[in-house]
């Protein structure tokens, strides 16, 4: 039980990370920011997979059986990086390639979710 809790401290914080370096990557990086904004909205997405390994620590707590564990990584993994790319849409604009991603980012994450509950024991 005791495990679980700093688990899910350890994700809180990764999570916390996650959300302020996907808000403002200029904290750990000097690099202008690009004027197109496809890249301006990319350069936060990465950010994400601190968001994703936080909420598998935060939701996730069990290795066996290894296909759920693969599913609600992969999970996790995704939801970070759309987290992340809705932050940036939200902060450097829209275009259809990045809605193009979040499409695609959706579809590889359904039939995920389909196998994590299908696999749960």
């Amino acid at each position: 039980m005791e495990n679980v809790i700093y688990l899910r401290l350890i994700g809180l914080v990764l999570i916390l990370i996650g959300v302020v370096l996907a808000s403002n990557p200029e904290l750990v990086s000097n690099r202008p920011v690009p004027e197109d904004t496809f890249k301006a909205v990319e350069r936060r997405v990465w950010w994400g997979l601190f968001i994703g390994l936080g909420l598998l620590l935060q939701f996730h707590h069990q290795w066996l059986p290894w296909q759920t564990t693969v599913a609600a990584t992969l999970i996790s993994l995704l939801l970070g990086l759309l987290v992340a790319r809705f932050i940036g849409i939200f902060y450097d604009g829209s275009v259809a390639k990045q809605w193009l991603n979040v499409g695609i980012e959706v579809a590889i994450m359904l039939p995920l979710i389909w196998w994590y509950f299908n696999t749960r024991s």
